[in-house]
């Protein structure tokens, strides 16, 4: 799939009426498997043909989290709303709590890293950051890699103390 075939999936799920992406929105959380007829059959509706069945799960838990926004809306990487998120001091703690235990999870069919990425993600929207789904889907279908890659980007993003940035801004 290429980054215009994705598009074009985020696109179709702005363009739903209002009820559509209402149903997929209170399927945040849910499993593929668990979701109702509707949802799935609005999820399939807009759904690119050529996808791998093993990516299904990931991609409709992003897009119902996609839904949890309006269309409109201005969209960041998660890595950089963790990285916002971690210099609030009245939320640093807890979110490096809930995303310490969110890396130690593995994306298995029975939700639960799922659950762990809705409670930071849910923490994020009520601080007003507003995902972009389209990058996170990536970094889910990649999530479960060798080298965890997806994981040590999202805990630099958090951990990460602002002068070892400063390291980084100098050498370019």
């Amino acid at each position: 799939m290429t980054k215009a075939d994705w598009d074009s999936f985020f696109q179709r799920l702005d363009a739903l009426p209002k009820g559509d992406r209402v149903a997929l929105k209170r399927a945040v959380g849910t499993m593929l498997y668990q979701a109702d007829g509707r949802t799935v059959r609005i999820f399939y509706q807009c759904l690119p043909y050529a996808v791998a069945t093993w990516q299904e799960d990931r991609i409709f838990a992003a897009a119902c989290l996609h839904c949890l926004w309006d269309a409109e809306v201005k969209r960041q990487p998660i890595e950089q709303i963790f990285y916002q998120l971690g210099r609030d001091q009245d939320i640093s703690e807890s979110t490096g709590h809930r995303l310490e235990t969110l890396l130690d999870v593995s994306w298995d069919e029975d939700g639960f890293m799922l659950t762990k990425l809705v409670r930071l993600i849910r923490l994020a929207k009520s601080k007003g950051y507003a995902v972009d789904c389209q990058q996170l889907l990536e970094d889910l279908f990649y999530w479960n890699g060798e080298k965890q890659s997806v994981q040590r980007k999202w805990a630099r993003a958090l951990y990460r103390k602002p002068e070892d940035s400063s390291d980084v801004q100098e050498g370019e």
